[in-house]
């Protein structure tokens, strides 16, 4: 079994999991509304009780929302999964990893299971990416921090990111940017920090 076929069933176990939890909250909102249905009305005296149940059920049906957004997304994530695709994408280059390193430079170690990636990197994914895409290195986004002495850049806590959140971030940065100019930079965010942190890597910029 090898990294593509290790996600397949990783994304397979994830939709199961997420399918049963869901339906054991929604049996736990249908147990808890007959039970609400079936209290006599001299029950509607005792409020009490009536308040508690009412509660509970309340909470269950939010949890099985959540749980059924939850194992929406993970059927989502297994139905686009293109092992084919993803073998394709992740083919090794060099045989040497090409992760992104914060530094900016590539990993560099030897790459595993005819992948781009090394035994330490060639199992990471990006589950905020509804593609399914891998990892492909860490990155930092930029906000904005207001202070008494004015507004001023600052960088995020780097994150791994698939190529899909990559682009995501870098265009999330420079809009925030373009709504706040004027801003200030200082050691914190320099304006070689904004560069680079706003500036696709070269191997992953769209030909046209």
């Amino acid at each position: 079994m090898d990294y593509i076929e290790r996600r397949a069933k990783r994304l397979e176990a994830d939709y199961r999991h997420c399918l049963r939890d869901y339906k054991r909250a929604l049996s736990r909102t249908w147990i808890l509304r007959e039970r609400l249905g079936r209290l006599p009305l001299a029950a509607l005296d005792g409020a009490g009780g009536i308040s508690s149940l009412s509660s509970d059920l309340s909470a269950v049906a939010e949890r099985a929302g959540w749980l059924r957004r939850r194992t929406s997304e993970a059927q989502g994530r297994l139905k686009v999964f293109d092992p084919d695709e993803q073998r394709r994408w992740n083919k090794d280059v060099d045989g040497h990893c090409r992760m992104l390193m914060l530094d900016g430079t590539r990993c560099g170690k030897p790459t595993v299971e005819d992948s781009r990636w090394c035994a330490g990197h060639v199992d990471m994914w990006d589950d905020c990416d509804p593609w399914g895409g891998h990892i492909v290195g860490w990155w930092r986004g930029i906000h904005i921090e207001y202070t008494l002495d004015g507004a001023y850049a600052r960088l995020s806590r780097p994150l791994p990111v698939g190529l899909n959140t990559l682009r995501e971030t870098i265009a999330e940065s420079k809009e925030t940017l373009d709504k706040e100019s004027p801003y200030g930079t200082d050691d914190l965010c320099t304006r070689e920090d904004i560069a680079r942190w706003t500036t696709m890597p070269d191997e992953y910029v769209e030909k046209r």
